[in-house]
């Protein structure tokens, strides 16, 4: 659609109407990209760099919470692929106990918007994924925001991994938030041994 305005230089100048684009397309967008550079490794290189890395180094630290796996992770994701753990600290503690046991040297400025704290809607943060009653977990957090960090985990310069922490996060039930912090760690490729 083209607006016609009237001015001193011209009688007539054409201008291109804005198109608008929501907030939400926008994060869909950016989270269908992060995928796809999550898992472009390809299959034959990734079994090499994370068999190790997964034996080594790929432990989460605090209590393991498969009870939220079900809600929050896809349920067409093969075994193994999602790890889920819950810690009791909020998410800058949780943020320093994270990347000193699953990516040791990490940065806040490594890769852009990695390991940073970012304050994001519940739905937003949470994505599409997982099959939690999205109209609960909005009830729940009232209009509050979710503290989330995202980042790479990288094994000689290939992104074996990508690892997301969220503050406040919900329980099993969908009742209640937390105060402590959910961290739910994607492995590209898992360990066949």
């Amino acid at each position: 659609m083209r607006s016609t305005m009237r001015n001193a230089i011209s009688l007539f100048k054409r201008y291109r109407a804005l198109t608008v684009v929501s907030s939400r397309s926008v994060v869909s967008l950016l989270v269908a990209a992060t995928i796809a550079a999550v898992l472009v490794v390809p299959r034959a290189h990734a079994r090499d760099l994370a068999a190790p890395f997964l034996r080594d180094a790929l432990t989460l630290p605090g209590r393991p919470a498969p009870e939220l796996a079900r809600l929050f992770t896809p349920s067409s994701a093969p075994a193994g692929s999602y790890r889920l753990s819950l810690l009791s600290e909020g998410i800058e503690a949780a943020r320093r106990i994270v990347a000193g046991a699953i990516a040791p040297g990490a940065d806040p400025g490594d890769a852009k918007g990695a390991w940073r704290i970012e304050l994001k809607d519940p739905l937003e943060a949470f994505g599409i994924a997982g099959t939690y009653d999205r109209s609960r977990v909005a009830r729940l957090y009232g209009g509050t925001r979710v503290a989330v960090v995202r980042a790479p985990i990288r094994r000689d310069g290939r992104t074996v991994a990508a690892v997301t922490l969220f503050s406040p996060h919900p329980d099993a039930a969908l009742s209640r938030l937390e105060p402590g912090t959910l961290v739910i760690l994607f492995v590209v490729d898992r360990c066949r041994d």
